[in-house]
């Protein structure tokens, strides 16, 4: 269960970044266009593949892009099937230096990590669909650099939590 005092200052704190931003409108899965979404689910899955395996984490946050574009479930777990079908090809990628290209960036990022796993493939392959799109290298290193502290953010978290899941000594009489 978790600390209602602390939700209410992290959801105060939410509000108050949002009432921040409110003037810059975000991209969402709707302002794609039908080439983006394809190119955004074929990406995803390459970066997920590159290393060879698709794990669970992988294939659930796949799903949840997929229904986020929307793309019913049967038809997103085709695209992870079809281990056969056309590779993602990097020279076909459209200059996409624009918030679409930066939403597909990020979760890309995203993908690469959302195993507790950083492979040197996974981004390498993002440095090249970002090249593609027209980003620099210093800005896609900002997708990754992101990415990675979110995942050092976990891991730190599970190591104090295991930290203090073992029992304490107890104190000798």
């Amino acid at each position: 269960m978790s600390d209602p005092g602390l939700e209410g200052n992290l959801h105060g704190r939410v509000e108050e970044k949002t009432l921040h931003s409110a003037a810059t409108p975000m991209i969402n899965y709707a302002d794609l266009t039908d080439e983006q979404r394809q190119l955004y689910l074929k990406a995803l899955i390459a970066v997920a593949r590159v290393d060879g395996q698709l794990d669970e984490e992988e294939t659930s946050f796949f799903m949840q892009i997929a229904e986020g574009v929307g793309i019913e479930a049967p038809l997103a777990q085709t695209y992870l099937a079809d281990e056969t079908g056309a590779p993602l090809d990097i020279s076909g990628i459209p200059p996409m230096r624009n918030a679409a290209g930066a939403l597909i960036l990020r979760d890309l990022a995203a993908m690469a990590v959302v195993n507790s796993q950083l492979v040197e493939k996974e981004e390498e392959l993002i440095f090249e669909i970002g090249k593609a799109m027209q980003f620099s290298a210093e800005e896609i290193n900002e997708f990754i650099d992101w990415a990675f502290m979110g995942l050092q953010w976990q891991l730190k978290s599970a190591s104090l939590l295991e930290r203090y899941a073992q029992p304490s000594p107890q104190p000798s009489e």
